[in-house]
């Protein structure tokens, strides 16, 4: 049993967590090994996410009246809780990938901008694709659109040149 002084600095490192996350899902990571639960952890790192476990009171202590607090609804049983800092969809889209690809575990939902989200609106979450993708989208989209006015200012010159040149031979016929 940990001691009050231990339970203090876990929830004291739960908020600070809850400080700058911008997302927390809520999952049952029971019957995870401790190589599986390290393998998952490193792969939240990539997507600046944490995964924390702990006991459930201490949990809804941690979010107190926060933006996190609904958290207090789907922290029951065996709960560990990523916490995600940059974008929403990246934490979503490694923790269902994960615990589909391992065959254990469940996601119970997660708080997004202090509203409470469900189980299937995670998975929703997890199909967006990641801000770089977007932005990657957007700068084609871009290009091809100036490539596009390029073309047309090309072409209108080459018109322009074509009339001149059409003008010059008249005069000169005359």
């Amino acid at each position: 049993m940990a001691t009050k002084v231990r339970k203090q600095e876990i929830v004291s490192d739960l908020q600070g967590l809850f400080d700058n996350g911008k997302v927390a899902i809520v999952t049952d990571l029971s019957g995870f090994t401790v190589a599986e639960i390290s393998q998952f952890r490193r792969k939240l790192d990539k997507d600046s996410a944490k995964c924390q476990i702990a006991k459930n009171t201490l949990i809804k202590i941690a979010a107190g009246d926060g933006e996190f607090k609904a958290i207090a609804e789907l922290a029951k049983g065996p709960t560990a809780v990523v916490i995600g800092y940059d974008e929403p969809a990246g934490p979503a889209k490694t923790t269902v990938e994960f615990l589909k690809s391992i065959k254990k575990g469940a996601i119970r939902g997660a708080v997004l901008e202090g509203k409470l989200i469900s189980t299937s609106d995670v998975k929703s979450l997890a199909e967006l694709p990641s801000k770089d993708q977007l932005l990657s989208s957007i700068m084609g989209g871009l290009d091809s659109g100036a490539r596009g006015i390029a073309g047309i200012l090309e072409a209108t010159i080459r018109d322009i040149a074509l009339l001149v040149e059409e003008v010059a031979k008249k005069n000169n016929a005359a």
